[in-house]
């Protein structure tokens, strides 16, 4: 199966397309919601079926379009759409994030959700960084919510020293690495911070949580309390694959 072939498989399955963690989902939701503000023109590039995006609309006076290259997940985030009630506007349409010149100039805010880690190597990567980057308008900002290799190495180093097995990325994902983006320069965009918002969830989940499992000899439950406490917590520290790099458009 293709990577393409993949996402469409699992265009109808509501909140857990992306990912069986839907606790890890609305944290990466309400991150990137962080930075939005109401008047903003926004693409999601690589909307899936549309879960961030609606719920984005339906919380601010947004204008926001939607892409995604695989048409069951616009298809499915067409049919998620009906029947909400949106603050904002919202149009799904099937595109590529590497493909994106007819949208020049057109956007205040653009954000991925574990998008780019789609592609199958740095240069892929890079060249999808340097597209978003020209879709902004000047001084827009692009809130790339991508998976670390760093951040799990270290989440990993931690389980091993208390006797669990490492993870290891799904076969059709190759998180960003930290080196590649510290050395990168674009001519449109310059990394402004990186946001390490997932920190404490990955800590309590991947280690804590997976710990207390292992000694109860039971696979851990993404729906724990402990999962949920992550939630309320600040975060801290420099875990967990989920990172946000903010970039801001250079002319």
């Amino acid at each position: 199966m293709d990577i393409c072939a993949f996402w469409n498989s699992r265009a109808g399955l509501g909140e857990a397309a992306g990912s069986r963690d839907v606790v890890a989902k609305r944290l990466e939701i309400e991150a990137i919601a962080s930075y939005v503000r109401d008047g903003m023109r926004v693409l999601d590039a690589g909307c899936g079926n549309g879960v961030t995006a609606i719920e984005l609309a339906g919380r601010y006076d947004i204008e926001i379009l939607g892409i995604d290259f695989a048409s069951a997940m616009i298809e499915a985030a067409a049919g998620m759409l009906q029947g909400h009630s949106l603050k904002g506007r919202l149009r799904f349409d099937v595109g590529e994030v590497r493909r994106l010149a007819h949208l020049r100039g057109s956007f205040d805010l653009v954000y991925t959700e574990r998008v780019l880690i789609n592609l199958s190597d740095w240069p892929a990567q890079k060249d999808a960084i340097s597209a978003i980057g020209d879709t902004l308008a000047d001084g827009g900002m692009y809130v790339m919510c991508e998976n670390s290799q760093d951040g799990l190495d270290q989440t990993n180093a931690l389980r091993e020293r208390i006797g669990l097995s490492t993870i290891t990325p799904p076969w059709h994902n190759r998180y960003l690495r930290d080196a590649e983006i510290e050395q990168a320069r674009f001519t449109n965009l310059k990394l402004e911070r990186i946001d390490y918002f997932s920190s404490t969830y990955y800590f309590l989940s991947r280690v804590v949580n997976a710990w207390q499992s292992a000694q109860a000899g039971r696979e851990p439950d993404y729906g724990d309390p402990i999962n949920q406490l992550a939630l309320r917590m600040p975060s801290f520290g420099k875990l967990g694959q989920g990172r946000i790099w903010v970039w801001r458009k250079i002319s």
